[in-house]
C-alpha cells in the first residue's frame, strides 16, 4: 500500500476488517512480534490511517480509509515534488559540471616562457596542410635560448604557412632579415599598418594566442582547441589576410634585361612597398640615410614615378615584380 512497509500493511489490515483492538490481540490476530507491532501502530497513526481510543487497556481502530488515503495520497505527491525537484537540481548541477569540463578541454592556459615556447613550436610540428599567423613581439624563448621558428621544418614537409606583420614590426632589428629567410624557404607574407594581435593558427586544430592583449613578456598563452572560438579566430585571420598588402622579396623579377633593378634597388622597392620611411630602410639594409634617400629619388626618377606608391605600381607594371607572388610557407610564437 502507499508508502508502507509489511509490517505496518499487516497491522493495517488486522484492524481493517474488525473491531478496535489492543496490542496484545493484534499479536495474536497478525503474528507479527510485539516490539514490531507496537512500532508499526506508532507509525500508522502518525500517518492518519489509525486512532487510539481512551480507556484502559490501549486499543486502536482504522479511521474511514477513503480519509486516510487521501492523507497518504497528499503526502506521496509532496514527495513527488520533493523528487522532481531533486532531480531538476541534480541535472542542473551535472549540466554545469559538464559545461566546465567541455570548457578544460576546448580552452588551455599555457605559462611560462618555456611552455609557450614549446607549445608554439608543437603547432608548427602537428599541422599538417597550413600554418597561418600573425607575428608580433614579444618573443618566446625554450629555456635553452633557441626561439621558435618554422620555416625549415614546415617547408621541408610541404605544409603552406602564411604570416601577417605589423608595420611596425618591420622596424625591429632583425626583422627584415629573417622575413626575408622565411620567404626563401616559401612562407608567403604580408603587411598591415598594425597587427591587433599575436596569432598562430595550426590546420583547423589549434590556435594559439596571447593570455593578456599587449604582453610585455610572452609568460602565458591560450592554447584553443576546435571550438567556435577557434572558428572565430580562423576568420579574423581570413578577413585580415585579405586586407594586407604583399611583402615582396624574392619574388622580384631578375634577369640582365637593361633598366633591371639591383638587388639593392630590389631590398628597397620592397620595403618602401609597405611604407616604410627611408629611415626605417636605413636602419633595415644598415646603411646611411642619405643613402636610402639618394637610391629611392633615382628610382623615381627611372620609373618616371611623382610618389613612392606611383613608383610601386610603376615597377609591377615594368615587371620589375609581381605583387601577387609570395610563395608558400612558416613562424614564431
Amino acid at each position: 500500500m502507499l508508502g508502507l512497509d509489511h509490517w505496518q500493511e499487516t497491522a493495517y489490515f488486522a484492524l481493517l476488517d474488525g473491531p478496535a483492538l489492543g496490542l496484545d490481540e493484534l499479536v495474536g490476530r497478525s503474528g507479527v512480534e510485539h516490539d514490531v507491532l507496537k512500532g508499526a501502530l506508532t507509525r500508522l497513526e502518525d500517518r492518519g490511517l489509525i486512532s487510539r481510543l481512551s480507556g484502559k487497556p490501549t486499543r486502536w481502530t482504522v479511521l474511514p480509509p477513503e480519509h486516510a488515503m487521501e492523507v497518504l495520497l497528499l503526502a506521496r505527491e509532496r514527495d513527488i515534488r520533493r523528487v522532481r525537484a531533486l532531480t531538476q537540481w541534480l541535472a542542473e548541477k551535472h549540466r554545469k559540471g559538464r559545461i566546465g569540463q567541455d570548457a578544460a578541454a576546448l580552452i588551455e592556459v599555457i605559462t611560462g616562457p618555456d611552455g609557450v615556447a614549446r607549445c608554439g613550436q608543437q603547432l608548427f610540428n602537428s599541422a599538417e596542410r597550413e600554418v597561418r599567423g600573425i607575428d608580433a613581439p614579444p618573443y618566446s624563448q625554450g629555456k635553452d635560448g633557441t626561439s621558435v621558428n618554422s620555416s625549415a621544418n614546415v617547408y621541408s614537409r610541404g605544409v603552406r604557412s602564411r604570416f601577417i606583420y605589423g608595420q611596425d614590426n618591420l622596424t625591429l632589428p632583425g626583422t627584415i632579415g629573417r622575413i626575408e629567410h622565411d620567404l626563401a624557404h616559401g612562407e608567403e607574407v604580408r603587411i598591415l599598418p598594425r597587427a591587433p594581435m599575436k596569432l598562430i593558427l595550426s590546420d583547423d586544430q589549434a590556435g594559439l594566442i596571447p593570455l593578456v592583449a599587449t604582453p610585455q613578456v610572452l609568460d602565458s598563452c591560450i592554447l584553443v582547441r576546435p571550438s567556435a572560438l577557434l572558428d572565430a579566430l580562423s576568420a579574423l585571420f581570413e578577413t585580415l589576410w585579405q586586407q594586407a598588402q604583399h611583402y615582396v622579396a624574392d619574388g622580384l623579377s631578375g634577369g640582365e634585361a637593361v633598366g633591371a633593378p639591383t638587388e639593392d634597388e630590389r631590398r628597397i622597392l620592397s620595403l618602401l612597398s609597405v611604407g616604410l620611411s627611408d629611415e626605417a630602410i636605413a636602419r633595415q639594409l644598415g646603411i646611411g640615410l642619405r643613402t636610402v634617400q639618394r637610391r629611392v629619388q633615382a628610382l623615381l626618377v627611372r620609373l618616371g614615378a611623382a610618389s613612392r606608391f606611383q613608383a610601386g605600381v610603376l615597377a609591377a607594371g615594368h615587371g620589375w615584380w609581381d605583387p601577387d607572388d609570395a610563395g608558400p610557407g612558416p613562424r614564431q610564437p
